[in-house]
């Protein structure tokens, strides 16, 4: 077959996809091709995943993948396995999912997609197309992913590869796939020019192709542009603190201007990019660690952040003559972001351990998922917030926004205390019923 071949049956809709990992990058891509007129192999070694999906149940909360999911099943057009060997032989296209994580050392863990690759060495790859989408270090592609591939098979000759970073965010990950403009990263042009045709047939917007390292690159740049952003912000917030303002007043000031966009400080970052791309871009496969201070101190500012909440519920514990160690702190949130169920790196972790560890009742409450990090979850929210001193909003999810501010602190304990790290609530209201409020960028409190 040649790639002319190959791409009218991309054309067509007659060629069979194999999706690898079927997480929250792997699932929505596998059913959006499904969706468009493609049959879809899903492959995952998690047998109880693959259990769920095969149940008509979606295993994490994303919009509108529930309905697609039973619907791509009843079409016929998505089946799972468990065997890679049976996956692989089956599709004309194989597209790689799976994590690729940091290990304790904070070094890029490849191993699953090591295991992957070495897998797909062993297979005939002839008239095939290989897709690696999860997000990796540059160089990776050229020095790890391909001489695993071509040890019995020839790229450009038997097979085809390129890397097409995902480029979704959990939550949105069905319409951002359909719409995101997508980078295609490749070694050789008919390689690039099949990818192209693959992509074009799953979404609308503009698909960029360049030189595989370029791509491996970009992916990571652009995650780490958003975190060390962020650590700006966290940064603009402790220093509004120590001069008793609003950073709220303040970033109204700076936005005002059209060339200023200064995002708003938080409780730290967390999810499977953001904590984890940049060090995937200053840790080159098999060289030592690129420096970077601006990177660097970036990511110790967002990870300090947890911290920087339980220094403010200590502030305002003490002003009161209260200890940590004798009051209940609800948490609201153990996500690491609004309306996703995924608790990955989320800083809500780090706070509630800590807050643990001081010795003080922790009640932990999330409508989206049974993670609570060592606290003790509740289903009650209200009867959480009648025991409650101090309440922490740590995820800004739509069913907190909603909770009714007045009945909160009628609710509490005597001089109630709200940390709300993600300002879902207007500071001058909280203040006006009689709340002590405190967040990140302001305090009530003068912060030493």
């Amino acid at each position: 077959m040649t790639r002319q071949s190959l791409e009218e049956q991309i054309n067509e809709k007659d060629a069979k996809v194999c999706i690898v990992g079927l997480g929250q990058v792997g699932l929505p891509t596998a059913l959006i091709f499904c969706k468009n007129g493609f049959s879809v192999i899903g492959h995952d070694i998690n047998e109880s995943l693959l259990s769920t999906l095969n149940s008509k149940k979606i295993p994490f909360e994303e919009n509108g993948l529930q309905e697609l999911l039973v619907e791509s099943i009843e079409k016929g057009k998505f089946h799972t396995t468990s065997d890679i060997e049976e996956a692989v032989k089956k599709s004309d296209v194989i597209i790689i999912c799976v994590a690729t994580p940091l290990t304790d050392q904070i070094k890029p863990d490849l191993s699953a997609l090591e295991k992957v690759t070495t897998s797909l060495s062993g297979l005939s790859l002839t008239n095939k197309l290989v897709i690696i989408e999860s997000s990796i270090p540059p160089g990776t592609f050229s020095r790890l992913i391909l001489p695993l591939i071509e040890k019995k098979n020839r790229l450009g000759v038997d097979f085809w590869a390129a890397f097409v970073p995902e480029r979704l965010a959990p939550g949105q990950g069905l319409a951002e796939i359909q719409t995101t403009p997508r980078v295609i990263g490749h070694q050789d042009s008919d390689s690039g020019l099949l990818a192209k045709a693959l992509y074009e047939k799953i979404i609308s917007s503009q698909i960029l192709l360049t030189n595989v390292t370029v791509a491996e690159i970009s992916k990571l740049v652009e995650n780490t542009f958003r975190d060390v952003n962020v650590a700006f912000a966290n940064e603009v917030g402790l220093i509004c603190e120590r001069y008793g303002i609003d950073v709220q007043d303040v970033i109204k000031i700076c936005n005002s201007h059209p060339r200023v966009k200064v995002l708003q400080p938080g409780p730290g970052v967390g999810g499977p990019c953001l904590p984890k791309d940049p060090y995937l871009l200053l840790n080159p496969p098999g060289k030592p660690q690129i420096e970077s201070k601006l990177i660097l101190d970036s990511r110790k500012i967002n990870d300090s952040m947890p911290y920087h909440v339980i220094d403010l519920v200590e502030l305002a514990l003490r002003a009161q003559n209260k200890k940590i160690s004798e009051s209940t702190i609800l948490i609201l949130g153990t996500t690491y972001k609004a309306n996703v169920s995924d608790t990955r790196l989320s800083p809500a972790k780090e706070i509630i351990s800590q807050l643990v560890k001081k010795g003080c009742n922790v009640l932990v409450f999330d409508p989206k998922t049974k993670e609570s990090f060592g606290g003790k979850p509740v289903s009650d929210i209200w009867a959480a917030v009648s025991a409650s001193d101090v309440l922490v909003i740590v995820t800004d999810h739509d069913e907190f926004k909603k909770l009714d501010l007045q009945r909160i602190y009628n609710s509490m304990r005597k001089v109630p205390v709200l940390v709300d790290t993600r300002r879902i609530y207007s500071k001058s209201d909280a203040e006006k019923i009689g709340f002590v409020y405190l967040s990140v960028g302001y305090s009530s409190y003068k912060v030493k």
